[in-house]
């Protein structure tokens, strides 16, 4: 794993600090399978790093080194190299000026990451929304999943001003319904309906052409945010609240 000295613990350091994750092939074990451990640290990197457009990995043997590039929404690149080979020092260069220096290989919206034991990383988003920017402070992940296809991120500030809940999804450039149009002209006109949550903005984010031409960040974001289902503390709070749930829907 490779991460910023500040970001390592006592010789630990959570997932969303690691800037990459690989695999020392060795004797005894497949080949194909290890291959396979490398690829899966890509997936979880990307679930654990919102902030992230491309997760970089390797895996080294005694002949070769792969390098991996995981690319959200996308998929996996990878390229083998003899450690022979002349230009491999430069191609390492390059490799390792990535993990400083991410440019379009990071979201640029996310502008600050701070560490947080409670929560292990908070972020500090700018958004666009009529005309203005700002910059939203202490979010954090709660809820991420599908890395290369749609990899949404679901971020929570239960404390925030008018806007406690960001949810980011990559969609496909010409088949994504708008949910701020349907939440705010359809759902909520004339009048708000209770039980549904209430859209605060919305923003479509163009993602670098380098990482995907055919898909584009949707960014949304809520007024108000819930608490998980298992904290309902009774049984017929639990019934309560699926009736409330199913008389919404």
């Amino acid at each position: 794993m490779a991460a910023l000295k500040n970001h390592w613990k006592d010789g630990v350091v959570p997932w969303p600090f690691i800037r990459l994750a690989g695999e020392t092939a060795s004797e005894g074990t497949n080949y194909g399978d290890q291959q396979s451990q490398a690829i899966s640290y890509l997936h979880y990197l990307l679930l654990a790093r919102p902030d992230l457009y491309v997760a970089q990995g390797l895996l080294s043997s005694d002949n070769t080194v792969i390098f991996y590039f995981g690319i959200g929404g996308e998929g996996i690149w990878q390229f083998e190299v003899k450690w022979e080979d002349p230009e491999l020092n430069k191609l390492l260069y390059a490799f390792i000026y990535r993990l400083y220096e991410p440019s379009h290989f990071a979201d640029p919206s996310y502008i600050e990451t701070e560490f947080d034991i409670e929560t292990t990383a908070k972020y500090t988003i700018k958004i666009t929304y009529q005309g203005s920017t700002k910059a939203c402070r202490g979010f954090y992940p709660i809820y991420a999943r599908n890395p290369f296809t749609t990899r949404t991120h679901v971020l929570s500030n239960p404390n925030g001003d008018n806007l406690t809940v960001l949810k980011d999804k990559f969609c496909r450039v010409e088949r994504h319904f708008e949910e701020l149009t349907i939440l705010n002209e359809y759902v909520h006109k004339p009048e708000r309906v209770p039980g549904v949550v209430v859209a605060a903005y919305g923003e479509k984010i163009e993602l670098p052409e380098s990482v995907s031409a055919k898909r584009c960040k949707h960014r949304l974001g809520l007024e108000e945010s819930g608490s998980p289902f298992t904290s309902i503390p009774t049984l017929s709070k639990v019934l309560e609240t699926l009736f409330d749930v199913l008389e919404g829907i």
